[in-house]
């Protein structure tokens, strides 16, 4: 996935009112997004009773409950994609870590290697709390981490995505998960 200008003309498409730019989005980037949902749910949880065309049609009904106008190109797009996913993962987490699943919270560490292996539920709600500390601070690196973790989008792409280059996204990659691991330690960075 690079910046992708057909989605950005699609998103002005709709925001400026074709009805039919919404269906022909869809379509543009079915593929590309089952394939990111079954990494995704791959790697978080094999468990889940959710399967990628469930998944990407799930994110996509979030998204769409989004005003149009607002969508800001193509990278805000798969930025929203990529949170909606982790919402909907994070929600099936959270009611599977109930009492009665036996719920145990374990610490884990974030880092470039756990993106690329299943990562326990457990991990994931702690993941998420980390998360929601860091975009306090600094949005954007939340960001990163949700489109490289959640939304297994790789460096290239998301420095293709944020125009810069991919030694940049991955400086900043560490920082982010400098920050998880030390929020998901009970310090959480401070604002």
């Amino acid at each position: 996935m690079s910046a992708r200008p057909e989605v950005t003309t699609l998103l002005h498409a709709m925001a400026n009112g074709d009805v039919q730019a919404r269906d022909a989005l869809y379509r543009s980037v079915y593929t590309e997004l089952q394939r990111i949902a079954r990494a995704s749910l791959r790697k978080h949880h094999a468990d889940f009773t959710l399967n990628p065309a469930t998944l990407v049609h799930e994110a996509f009904l979030k998204l769409a409950a989004t005003d149009a106008a607002a969508l800001q190109g193509s990278a805000h797009f798969y930025s929203l994609l990529a949170r909606a996913m982790r919402q909907i993962i994070i929600d099936l987490g959270r009611q599977r870590a109930t009492i009665k699943h036996g719920v145990a919270q374990i610490r884990t560490a974030l880092d470039e290697s756990l993106a690329q292996e299943e990562t326990a539920i457990d991990d994931l709600l702690l993941i998420d709390d980390a998360l929601q500390s860091l975009e306090k601070v600094d949005p954007e690196l939340a960001e990163l981490v949700e489109l490289h973790f959640f939304g297994g989008v790789s460096f290239v792409d998301i420095a293709n995505l944020r125009q810069v280059n991919e030694r940049t996204v991955r400086r900043h990659w560490e920082t982010a998960r400098l920050l998880l691991m030390d929020a998901m330690q009970g310090h959480g960075p401070s604002p």
